[in-house]
């Protein structure tokens, strides 16, 4: 090993320009091992790369640490070792590798896109912002309806960055044990700052629950303390996400230690037909009939075009004759959650009201041989429903 001594120092030397614990640790178990054997002099040449690497870390933030989730820590794999509930032996989160990650945004409005591609672009020019001591933002909160995309969302970006994620739900850590969940909460941030990761804290607002508890008020201050310090902890070392449906329910202080905060709202008309179009393939649809369907789920969340898109799919295998509207009043029967009560209750109850309802929407715009071709009726027989429609209401 002597003979290139000089090979192993000049690594040595190379690898301590970005340092990290696992690096200086075998650095220094080599060191050790050359002065176990009597190689002195090679073992204090060591020592000299060691004492000025420490040195410089401590005089100021080098480069790694500030790139903390490019480089710093040491690199997830299959066989790493998860961190467990004690009093179960519940694992504390779940590790999703970037090959299995998804490889399409959802489906937002276009300004929510350009803000989140914003996010990865930082990422993506991280060394140039670091030329200028602008590191990206180290941590985002995604909030929104049940069903929006949220959690897809913070694991598109993850496989952006070309980082694995460690999925934790914070409903998860939680114990009935006391201090057991403040505890749980230290392993897991203590886990995720080790690897190279991005953290992704899901239902982030499960913490609420302890809070409507009178019973509960000590040990929800030792949470809130815990989850505070830990964020504080990550901040220099790895990018966090968290995500939660009732973001008014978060400690103001805990919302404060998140960079970004970005709101996924319901779906627009317009990403409800895409949404839909996407998720009903391969079954072919008139655009009036995609309109249609959209125009029913008005309000409701891309989680619920996915899931009616699956009722279509097995409806019109199992009645292919079925007309559109009829599916639909079914659909409306039997999903009462997901369509807006008034449209509902006119669907269901009166052919007439529901076509006047159709015609007079401004946002879809229907025309009437639109409506004529869903209701499986010629256009001149609307006209003249319509015509009757009128006269009665003249009466």
């Amino acid at each position: 090993m002597i003979k290139y001594f000089n090979i192993i120092q000049a690594l040595s030397r190379s690898a301590l320009i970005t340092p990290n614990e696992a690096i200086i640790h075998q650095i220094e178990r080599l060191k050790e091992s050359l002065e176990k054997d009597g190689y002195s002099k090679e073992a204090k040449s060591l020592e000299g790369l060691l004492s000025s690497s420490k040195g410089s870390l401590e005089m100021s933030p080098s480069k790694i640490q500030q790139s903390f989730v490019m480089a710093g820590g040491e690199k997830l794999t299959v066989k790493t070792a998860i961190p467990v509930d004690k009093e179960t032996s519940t694992p504390l989160a779940e590790i999703f590798f970037p090959e299995n990650l998804p490889l399409e945004m959802p489906l937002f409005d276009e300004n929510i896109q350009i803000a989140i591609q914003s996010i990865v672009n930082e990422w993506m020019e991280f060394d140039k912002l670091l030329e200028i001591n602008a590191i990206p933002a180290s941590s985002c909160l995604i909030y929104g309806v049940p069903g929006s995309g949220k959690t897809h969302l913070a694991k598109w970006i993850a496989k952006q960055i070309g980082m694995p994620v460690v999925l934790a739900r914070l409903e998860g850590l939680m114990s009935s044990y006391l201090g057991t969940t403040s505890r749980n909460i230290g392993s897991l941030f203590a886990f995720a700052n080790k690897y190279k990761c991005i953290l992704l804290l899901d239902e982030f607002d499960a913490i609420a629950k302890l809070r409507n508890d009178p019973q509960e008020v000590g040990e929800v201050k030792r949470v809130v303390n815990t989850l505070l310090q830990s964020l504080d902890s990550r901040h220099e070392r790895g990018f966090t996400i968290g995500v939660t449906n009732h973001e008014s329910l978060l400690d103001p202080a805990i919302w404060r230690r998140f960079d970004i905060q970005i709101e996924i709202p319901k779906p627009s008309a317009e990403v409800m037909v895409h949404l839909l179009k996407k998720f009903i393939t391969p079954l072919e649809f008139e655009d009036s009939e995609i309109k249609f369907l959209a125009w029913c789920l008005e309000g409701s969340s891309g989680a619920d075009a996915e899931m009616l898109s699956k009722w279509l799919k097995r409806t019109f295998v199992l009645e292919k004759e079925s007309s559109i509207i009829s599916v639909m009043k079914q659909f409306a029967l039997l999903n009462s959650g997901r369509v807006n009560l008034v449209k509902r209750n006119i669907m269901l109850h009166n052919d007439e009201d529901f076509i006047a309802m159709l015609l007079n929407d401004k946002t879809y715009a229907f025309k009437q041989k639109d409506i004529a071709s869903l209701f499986r009726i010629t256009p001149s027989s609307l006209s003249k429903q319509l015509a009757k429609f009128k006269d009665s209401e003249k009466i």
